[in-house]
């Protein structure tokens, strides 16, 4: 136990400079890009800013995506091995298509909605960057939580029941950090901005609901249903479940820089998005309440992620 102390305070003490000298390429390479996509988003929003126009671009999401999928796959096989990311990835294209086909097709696990002809291509309906979206952010939250807690993917009980407990316990902080994320991109998605401002469909449209119902939506009348959040939330809770009680192992790589890439990509995703509505706010009128929940929702997770970085680093 005092080893382990002494080699925690010298790690400490190590830096942020050191830690990055001593990181392999790889490793290197996916934290320059995910910090260059954010501060690229960020440019991109502070143009637009300066010439009042919303960057509203289907194409330049399903590039984003795509890229943070690729890298957050890369970033699984050093970090956590092949197979368990094959494993992960399979898990979580498989029940979040599902869980869009039925309620696509059947109003069955999210509400009454439907998907436009905005997003192509698509797989029984449900647009094919959806399921890419899904994959990336569940995998960046439950990393996430796997970095902050320090688990290093380890299992410390043994019994059936306890692997089972803690297995939903670390489901449920990975749901509730997904659903957070949809709390803003439900309202961004179906707003009828996009017809005003981009001459586009919106990305879905619902029959109506309560959350934000105030909010101008393309179709239908109210805004997003409870039952949305309830089927955001359970999707990544019954993914993460399953592979934890299935396929959770030690990780390859721990305690090194490379490890901080999911705090990077779900600081990511919550840019992309806050940018987007709060200039949403110039069309209809509200929307900024739309940028203050995910601010308050995702926010404290970013915060006590660069805290503890800053304290490993420092």
């Amino acid at each position: 136990m005092e080893a382990e102390t002494v080699a925690d305070l010298d790690r400490k003490r190590y830096g942020v400079v050191n830690a990055w000298k001593d990181s392999p390429k790889p490793h290197k390479a996916i934290i320059t890009v995910v910090v260059a996509y954010i501060l690229m988003t960020t440019m991109v929003h502070l143009v637009s800013w300066a010439r009042h126009e919303i960057p509203l671009r289907p194409e330049a999401v399903a590039f984003a995506m795509l890229s943070m999928l690729a890298l957050v796959i890369w970033h699984s096989v050093m970090v956590k091995g092949a197979r368990q990311t094959v494993a992960f990835f399979l898990i979580a294209w498989a029940i979040s298509w599902f869980c869009e086909f039925t309620g696509h097709n059947y109003a069955w696990f999210f509400g009454h909605y439907k998907y436009t002809d905005t997003l192509y291509p698509r797989i029984g309906g449900v647009p094919v960057l959806i399921i890419v979206t899904w994959s990336v952010v569940i995998y960046a939250a439950f990393m996430l939580v796997n970095w902050l807690v320090g688990m290093r993917g380890e299992q410390r009980v043994r019994s059936w029941w306890g692997k089972a407990l803690w297995a939903t316990l670390i489901a449920a902080a990975t749901a509730t950090m997904v659903t957070a994320w949809d709390m803003m991109v439900d309202p961004f998605a179906t707003s009828r901005v996009w017809m005003e401002a981009a001459g586009k469909k919106p990305w879905w449209y619902w029959e109506g609901g309560p959350y934000l119902k105030e909010l101008g939506v393309w179709k239908g009348e109210g805004g997003v249903p409870i039952g949305n959040f309830v089927g955001w939330w359970l999707a990544p809770f019954f993914i993460v479940l399953i592979f934890y009680v299935i396929g959770e192992k030690r990780d390859v790589i721990t305690g090194k820089l490379v490890n901080t890439g999911p705090l990077l990509v779900y600081a990511f995703v919550y840019l992309t998005v806050v940018g987007v509505v709060l200039q949403m706010n110039w069309f209809e009128n509200g929307m900024n309440q739309v940028a203050l929940i995910g601010t308050f929702t995702m926010m404290p997770v970013i915060l006590v992620g660069v805290v503890k970085m800053v304290w490993d680093y420092t």
